[in-house]
C-alpha cells in the first residue's frame, strides 16, 4: 500500500526542498563522523531522510544528533530546530568542532515531535511511520553537561526548514 501526502503554501515547500535541507544535515553528520568516526553513512543517510520526510509533512519540532555519556548530551551535538516560512537565510554547512572529547560516548539522536503530529490519527501516524527508514522509541529527553549552547547556521527552502544550534565544549 503506497501513501502520499500533500501540502501547498504560497511558495511550495516540496519534498525535493526538504530533502535539499535534510542534505545539509547530512553535510554536517559526515563532518561529525569525519572528525569522531561516527555516525555510520547508514545512519547519516536514514536521518536525513527521516529529517526530509517529518519536515515536509510539518511534523517535527526539533531534531537532536549527537553523543552521549552517562545519558546526557556531551560537545559535539547538534540540534535542529524546524522554522516553517519565516527563514530567509540559508547558510553553508559544516563547521563543526574538532577537538570535543566523545570518549566513552555513545552516538544517538532525539526527536522532539511538532504539534501537527499530535494532531494526526493513531492510523495515520502510523502510515506515516511506515515511511520512515527506522521506528524511534519513547525515552526521556536527555540532559546537558560540559557546555553551552550557540546558534550558528540557518538551512531554509522557500523559507522553511532548520536552525542549528552547536552544544560546544566549555
Amino acid at each position: 500500500m503506497t501513501t502520499s501526502y500533500t501540502r501547498s503554501e504560497s511558495e511550495t515547500y516540496s519534498l525535493t526542498s526538504a530533502k535539499y535541507v535534510a542534505s545539509k544535515i547530512a553535510t554536517d553528520l559526515r563532518q561529525v563522523q569525519r572528525y569522531y568516526g561516527r555516525p555510520s553513512d547508514t545512519d547519516i543517510t536514514d536521518y536525513a531522510l527521516e529529517a526530509a520526510l517529518l519536515s515536509h509533512g510539518g511534523y517535527v519540532d526539533k531534531v537532536i544528533y549527537g553523543f552521549q555519556r552517562n545519558g546526557s548530551w556531551v560537545p559535539v551535538t547538534l540540534e535542529y530546530t524546524s522554522a516553517n516560512g519565516t527563514l530567509v537565510a540559508d547558510d553553508r554547512a559544516g563547521g563543526i568542532d574538532r577537538h570535543a572529547d566523545t570518549s566513552g560516548t555513545v552516538f544517538t539522536s532525539f526527536l522532539y515531535y511538532s504539534w501537527k503530529w499530535s494532531q494526526l490519527t493513531g492510523a495515520d501516524r502510523d502510515n506515516f511511520t511506515e515511511l520512515l527508514p527506522f521506528t524511534r522509541t519513547s525515552a526521556p529527553a536527555p540532559g546537558y553537561t560540559g557546555g553551552y549552547h550557540t546558534s550558528d547556521r540557518t538551512y531554509s527552502a522557500h523559507g522553511t526548514g532548520f536552525t542549528r544550534s552547536t552544544y560546544r565544549s566549555l
